[in-house]
């Protein structure tokens, strides 16, 4: 009986504290829902705050920047304020011009204001910033202050920072970026960095000339995404890149950027040194690179060249020199190689026909590969 009564007080307890943990899970749903947009009472505030200083533009400008920067330093209150911005300039672009022009200093001390916060919170301000571009203009000290958000900051705030300048369209804050970001050894991804790049409302081609001139000495990182976007933005570094490429001390994961490079822009001074590091090269990786890039250079040594990669041992230049012939449809070659004694040439190219083949037609598959081979090359 005792043991009975002992298994009763303890699943009680059990059950206690589950229909406890029960009910606060709901609390904490119910108060935590809309944390993460502004509420409506808080827009209609800020939006009264607005258009109260848009009328009075020219009047009582200090008190109104009081109660900006003393609402506005909270995250919460900017991401409002950011809303209620974002209709007055879908609704009335004139205003909302004036406005801004009217607050320069208002936003620089604020980003000052930021600069002494977190790095979460300065990443948001940045992101503020990007939004609304306008705000900054090309003022030195609010490029700059946005510039110190990198220091010490985490790859949201960085990312942002890079996203806020691009928007702004400045070369020099930009440059100026990647400067700090190489010297600190900071890290992002370069997809992402090159991607930030491409998003600049600038001329584009002046911004390549500048990261490429002032970035010789920056960390590699940094360095493969000014190529990736000098890639994605010009085809008159062909003669520029080349001596970098050529060049043993420098590190291969720029090489392999700038062999891209080549990949995308014909430059034919190019083409016997991407020949050279298939049948030449101790890095395996530059010849991968190369093996693809000769796609743009259809000529005999061409050909040659990436008939012998596909003896290489390594699957990827295989797989590389492959596609790029029969890209190039050199039919007499390709019947040579399927007829030959390599086994890795055989193979890869067996499989890189078939990957080619048109996949709506059933009966092309069925048909004999030297048969079909005619047919896809002729």
């Amino acid at each position: 009986m005792i043991f009975d009564l002992r298994t009763y007080i303890i699943v009680g307890i059990f059950m206690i504290i589950c229909i406890s943990l029960m009910i606060f899970n709901f609390v904490i749903i119910y108060y935590g829902q809309g944390r993460d947009t502004p509420s409506v009472s808080k827009i209609k505030k800020l939006k009264a705050i607005l258009c109260w200083e848009s009328v009075l533009m020219f009047g009582a400008g200090p008190s109104h920047e009081k109660v900006l920067l003393k609402k506005l330093s909270n995250v919460a209150d900017l991401v409002a304020y950011s809303d209620t911005l974002k209709r007055l300039k879908n609704n009335s672009p004139e205003t909302y011009r004036d406005y801004i022009h009217n607050k320069y200093s208002t936003f620089q001390k604020l980003a000052d204001i930021y600069s002494r916060k977190h790095s979460i919170e300065r990443a948001c301000y940045a992101d503020f910033v990007s939004n609304f571009p306008e705000v900054a203009g090309m003022n030195k000290q609010m490029l700059d202050t946005l510039i110190s958000y990198i220091y010490g900051s985490g790859v949201h705030c960085r990312v942002n920072v890079l996203r806020a300048l691009c928007s702004i369209g400045s070369v020099s804050g930009v440059a100026n970026a990647l400067q700090v970001i190489s010297d600190s050894s900071l890290f992002i991804h370069d997809q992402i960095l090159t991607n930030e790049l491409l998003n600049f409302k600038g001329d584009k081609e002046i911004l390549g000339d500048r990261l490429w001139d002032e970035g010789r000495h920056w960390n590699d990182n940094v360095t493969v995404s000014v190529v990736q976007f000098i890639t994605s933005v010009s085809d008159y570094y062909g003669e520029t890149f080349m001596p970098v490429l050529q060049n043993s001390s420098t590190s291969t994961e720029v090489r392999a950027a700038i062999i891209r490079y080549y990949g995308e822009h014909i430059y034919e001074p190019a083409r016997p040194v991407l020949i050279d590091f298939i049948i030449n090269s101790t890095d395996v990786n530059l010849a991968i690179e190369a093996a693809s890039a000769l796609a743009l250079y259809p000529a005999p040594d061409t050909i040659a060249a990436l008939k012998g990669a596909l003896s290489s041992s390594d699957w990827h230049v295989r797989y590389n020199a492959s596609n790029t012939l029969v890209r190039l449809k050199p039919k007499t070659q390709l019947l040579e190689i399927l007829q030959g004694e390599s086994n890795y040439a055989r193979e890869i190219v067996d499989y890189m026909l078939e990957q080619h083949v048109n996949p709506f037609s059933k009966a092309m598959k069925r048909v004999k590969l030297r048969e079909w081979i005619k047919h896809r090359i002729a």
